[in-house]
């Protein structure tokens, strides 16, 4: 198997420090523990297996899946040491286990499902030491999915009344892959083979992009089949998907956000449909026929609707997430900590936290005409289920587990920092145990402290990922001192030395004002951005001005926030719109992201004559 660049952290040897982040994830634990309650996940594996359910309704809504909680609660477990955590899952895991020794038939779930319980108990095998207790019921699930999955239907991605219920098949190959390199049982490898998604991985690897409109969050998590499958195989040619898929959804299919997925879908057919898909009913480009009706992730004609989304932020950010940890360990390069870094700062960080009712926010929203961070979902399944306790309620436990996951990837030369979150890291260096301070209010600002612990002097090579967007004077100072900044964008900057209990090191990628087009065929389009952070108006508008200097226009305010100069907000000239970051807007609050920039009120009113 590949030996990989980079090892990662593994939910341990990263300990997180007192920060808006470790909040999140304390919070989330908090809730978990107490809803949804593990008699409710149970019902309807008790009901298929004939056990009486007691007093236990269920959960409302249509429902993650159970392996969804397995996986979340070994990480989280993993990452705290909690013992009520791994009690939770735990008797969850055994009451799982009860109803399939009472009947066979709770094995047999759709593909989506099934996937995530193959997950779930890999994770809980790897991550909670329970590789020998797991084995016979992760062998179980997988020579049942094997026995009755229906193998002759279409490979091409579309969801569709042709899947037989085997929705996202495409995603198969990962755990079980993963299952084979745990449990070492060659007929887990022998089906995640029959199941790689060529159609893909194919095009891709042959750039091209002409794959048709598809379901977003799941193709995207379909390259972690391909990196698996890399890893198991040794293939170049999937390492080679891996690389390109990454940059050719990431450089054009995401909006500033790093966000996807317009209403859930994914290589749309028209180019500028991420653009599209943002305008109001009422906007003038609707004359060109522009956004009204695309064609969706099923290959059936839609509306654009706002009740869809922009991104189905959950789900789409653990995506993401796992993506760029393959990536990062596989190859070693800083640059693939980037996408991981937007959906951070303006997915997973920004979102309100999961009620014990099972309300989350479903889908981050980016329209011209505004919108707001919501529990109410306004879609209903058709028996009655509304959109609590569903899939993003399953992801987003563990987005925030992913934090201890993502900062910290170490080799032989020493530790290498990917994302900034205030923790402290643990390693060894001859012998001796070592640990990393992070200090940060990142994103609020780009300046980061680190402190070495040290029992004895040792020589190593601390790194610090350079983000995509800190292009301006970046510097580094050891204890005082400032040495030279050698790294560019997108690169590891790394200090060499003989390390002392003691010494400090501080890092400042100063922030810049940016406008971001949401895509080529938009450019007038744009978010605007300060370092990592998308920047939201608190009313719509439409900005006058120099678009690659902001700064002449755009002043930030003593509160933080930024706010245009008059003259820079359409025709009154007296009229100026603030800006915050969107990461720190709350519930029920309307905020406008994109809007349209004009270099002079000449070319506006010249592009607007007779409205």
């Amino acid at each position: 198997m590949i030996q990989e660049k980079l090892r990662g952290a593994d939910y341990e040897n990263v300990t997180l420090l007192e920060s808006m982040y470790q909040k999140q994830r304390d919070e989330t634990i908090e809730t978990y523990l107490k809803r949804p309650r593990n008699e409710d996940i149970l019902v309807p594996f008790r009901r298929k297996a004939g056990i009486d359910t007691g007093s236990a309704r269920g959960m409302t809504g249509w429902g993650p899946s159970i392996g969804q909680y397995f996986g979340a609660y070994a990480k989280l477990w993993r990452g705290t040491g909690d013992g009520r955590i791994r009690k939770k899952a735990l008797d969850l895991f055994h009451g799982w286990c009860e109803c399939v020794e009472k009947d066979e038939k709770v094995l047999d779930v759709g593909t989506y499902a099934w996937e995530k319980i193959v997950g779930g108990l890999n994770d809980m095998a790897e991550f909670m030491d329970m590789k020998e207790e797991i084995r016979p019921w992760i062998t179980r699930l997988i020579c049942r999915g094997d026995e009755v999955f229906e193998k002759d239907i279409p490979r091409d991605g579309l969801q569709d009344a042709r899947m037989l219920g085997q929705i996202e098949w495409y995603t198969l190959p990962e755990n079980l892959y993963r299952a084979w390199q745990i449990f070492g049982d060659e007929r887990f490898r022998q089906m995640a083979d029959e199941w790689l998604y060529s159609f893909m991985w194919d095009k891709i690897a042959e750039d091209d992009f002409n794959i048709g409109p598809r379901h977003a969050y799941s193709h995207v998590n379909s390259l972690s089949s391909a990196a698996r499958a890399y890893m198991v195989t040794e293939d170049e040619h999937y390492l080679d998907v891996i690389r390109k898929g990454y940059e050719g959804i990431y450089r054009n299919h995401t909006y500033a956000t790093g966000g996807y997925g317009p209403g859930e879908t994914l290589f749309g057919e028209d180019p500028g449909y991420l653009g599209n898909a943002l305008l109001s009913t009422w906007d003038n480009a609707f004359e060109k026929n522009q956004g009204i009706v695309y064609k969706n992730f099923g290959g059936g004609k839609v509306a654009r609707s706002d009740a869809w989304g922009s991104c189905e932020v959950s789900c789409c950010s653990w995506a993401v997430f796992k993506l760029c940890n393959y990536l990062l360990k596989l190859t070693g390069e800083a640059k693939y900590g980037a996408w991981a870094e937007k959906m951070l700062v303006n997915g997973t960080l920004g979102q309100p936290p999961i009620t014990e009712k099972g309300q989350v926010l479903y889908y981050a929203s980016y329209f011209m005409d505004g919108a707001i961070k919501s529990y109410d979902d306004r879609r209903l399944q058709h028996m009655g289920q509304n959109f609590v306790w569903q899939c993003c309620t399953g992801t987003f436990p563990q987005d925030v587990a992913e934090y201890a996951n993502m900062i910290a990837y170490f080799n032989d030369e020493g530790v290498r920092i990917s994302q900034l979150i205030p923790s402290k890291i643990d390693l060894t260096r001859d012998g001796a145990p070592v640990s990393v301070e992070i200090k940060t209010d990142f994103p609020k600002s780009g300046k980061v402290r680190l402190s070495i612990r040290s029992e004895k002097e040792s020589e190593w090579t601390l790194s610090v990922r350079v983000p995509e967007w800190a292009k301006g004077d970046n510097c580094a100072y050891v204890n005082g001192e400032r040495i030279p900044f050698d790294a560019g964008t997108d690169e590891w900057f790394g200090i060499h030395r003989v390390w002392h209990d003691g010494d400090k090191v501080e890092v400042n990628f100063p922030y810049a004002l940016r406008f971001v087009p949401v895509d080529r065929e938009h450019p007038e389009l744009v978010a605007l951005c300060y370092g990592p952070e998308v920047l939201v108006s608190d009313e719509m508008t439409v900005l006058v001005g120099d678009r690659e200097h902001p700064e002449e226009w755009i002043r930030k305010t003593e509160d933080g926030l930024f706010e245009t100069l008059p003259g820079h907000t359409g025709i009154y000239d007296f009229v100026c719109r603030t800006f915050r970051p969107y990461w720190t807007v709350g519930l029920m609050k309307w905020y406008y992201m994109y809007n349209r920039i004009y270099p002079d009120m000449e070319t506006l009113d010249r592009e607007h004559q007779g409205f």
